[in-house]
């Protein structure tokens, strides 16, 4: 009988999940980390994979803590420990002011519902490549916005094993906002199926409009809420 008994790494801030495998058996990536909600009880009793090519579907039994057993369709990305990156690109103005600021937004074909939405450059971690989730984000605004340098912040508290993408879902992202990035010398390249890509520079006003709008994938639009927070923060104006 498989348990959600192994825990989830800790997400530092700069780091990422120890890339061997020998170490990361599947019950432990896809499981349910316990170190943020209460649910021990909850026991996996089976996983098997059910179809496997970029994302893998799993067959997931679970007996609830009332003793109830459910099977549930579990699907993620294991070759990427079921983790990806997205960012915020934020350009200040020289006002100083927020609002006067550009952020760099994308629009690319979204497989699922089979139209062009709005997202944050965002990419998989890659064990193979990326020594931290911050690499890995740095790489994907290289990939897909043709972006680098800046200032770099997490978006998560220190530790956080990350956000689910989706209750059905077994991947997370940790969300980074990065500040006054410039063009890439030598951008890395994009994947054939990325050719859809179009880079935006938008207005933090014409961005809430957006995020309003209903065309911007999920992570990408709650990143923005966090970035912007941030920034509400930072720019806040001192009291009188």
């Amino acid at each position: 009988m498989l348990t959600t008994g192994l825990h989830w790494p800790a997400c530092a801030l700069n780091r990422a999940p120890a890339p061997s495998r020998e170490l990361m058996p599947p019950a432990r990536v896809v499981g349910t980390p316990r170190d943020q909600l209460p649910s021990d009880r909850f026991d996996i009793l089976e996983e098997r994979v059910v179809h496997k090519r970029y994302l893998t579907l799993y067959d997931r039994v679970v007996r609830y803590p009332e003793g109830n057993v459910h099977s549930f369709d579990v699907v993620g990305h294991p070759a990427a420990d079921f983790h990806f990156c997205v960012v915020f690109a934020f350009h200040p103005s020289p006002s100083g002011r927020l609002a006067d600021g550009q952020v760099t937004m994308l629009t690319e074909y979204a497989q699922g519902p089979n139209c062009i939405m709005h997202c944050l450059p965002s990419g998989s971690y890659d064990p193979q490549k990326h020594t931290s989730w911050e690499a890995c984000a740095r790489a994907e605004l290289s990939e897909e916005a043709h972006l680098e340098g800046g200032t770099w912040h997490c978006l998560l508290p220190a530790g956080h094993v990350g956000v689910p993408e989706t209750k059905w879902c077994a991947n997370r992202f940790t969300p980074f906002l990065c500040i006054g990035p410039r063009p890439a010398m030598q951008p890395r390249p994009r994947d054939a199926e990325e050719s859809t890509i179009q880079v935006l520079s938008v207005s933090v006003s014409k961005l809430r409009e957006l995020m309003g709008a209903g065309t911007m994938l999920l992570p990408s639009l709650a990143t923005c809420q966090w970035a912007l927070t941030r920034l509400e923060a930072v720019h806040a104006p001192l009291p009188a």
